[in-house]
């Protein structure tokens, strides 16, 4: 019944705010999967409900930010960026030095570049669930798989609701915005005619940004965390071939977003501390409890 109330709740103010997106209506699966849910299925809603809950959450975000244009912060970022990391692009800031290199390059290997980073930056929508999910499905019969999606859930948790209030405290412009309008503070009128195609290159990326719930949360980049906490929560015992593969996931991450013009690397920077406090929190979690 919780469930039920909750979908229902959630489509309402959707539909009271016109911000219902289609995909929203796939929520009503969940009605009957709930209601008819045996003692597995129960306890997957309980299981997952700490992540449901964050992309809730996220999505619900695109009617607060309105409410943050005048705090975004836009040139301190720019400035930070180029005088920290200008080193990298003969002192202009990377992620606008690689949006330059990619509109004067219109071959091969600039189209395979653009490709293959929005393919890159699209997986974090599927990865880290995938993940977690293998390990939820295996932890049915072993305990350690079991031990390790706890980890997961309560590591990524910590690490997806931290950056929340990070955004709300501190929003912070993307590079993209300023290849758009510069230095300007964010205003509706800019929001709803923002042209994206000028700003990013990438028919994908583009209309992924155009659609997101919040477009001035680039600080911290859960893009850049999200392969970080990964890392830290691999099993150093395990397979040290898996654990390279998922550190040059890492590393392939942190190139796309700069490439596509998405963050500044003192983003990433600043996803990968949080990440790493979020690591350290799920540790204390887990500690054993001795009376």
């Amino acid at each position: 019944m919780a469930v039920c109330l909750f979908v229902c709740a959630y489509l309402a103010l959707g539909v009271a705010t016109s911000s219902v997106r289609a995909y929203h209506w796939f929520m009503l699966l969940a009605i009957p999967g709930a209601l008819l849910s045996a003692k597995r299925g129960r306890g997957f809603f309980l299981d997952w409900a700490p992540l449901f809950a964050f992309w809730l959450v996220y999505d619900r975000l695109r009617l607060v930010q309105p409410l943050l244009y005048s705090r975004v912060a836009v040139e301190g970022p720019f400035l930070i960026e180029r005088a920290a990391f200008g080193w990298l692009a003969k002192g202009a800031v990377p992620a606008h030095a690689a949006f330059a290199w990619l509109a004067s390059h219109d071959g091969t290997v600039a189209t395979s570049i653009e490709w293959a980073a929005q393919l890159v930056y699209f997986s974090h929508l599927f990865v880290v669930p995938l993940v977690i999910v293998a390990l939820w499905v295996l932890g049915s019969s072993r305990k350690r798989y079991r031990a390790a999606f706890l980890r997961h859930i309560r590591a990524f948790t910590v690490l997806n609701f931290s950056a929340i209030v990070v955004y709300l405290v501190m929003p912070v412009a993307p590079p993209w915005w300023v290849t758009l309008n510069g230095m300007t503070q964010p205003t509706a009128e800019l929001v709803t005619q923002s042209n994206m195609s000028a700003a990013m290159h990438g028919a994908l990326i583009q209309g992924m940004i155009g659609n997101a719930s919040q477009w001035f949360a680039a600080v911290p980049s859960l893009h850049g965390a999200y392969p970080v906490l990964l890392v830290l929560l691999f099993p150093r015992k395990q397979s040290r071939l898996a654990l390279a593969a998922i550190t040059f996931y890492a590393v392939a991450m942190w190139t796309s977003t700069v490439v596509l013009n998405q963050h500044y690397v003192i983003d990433l920077v600043a996803g990968a501390l949080l990440a790493i406090a979020a690591w350290r929190v799920e540790g204390v979690l887990n500690k054993p409890q001795h009376h």
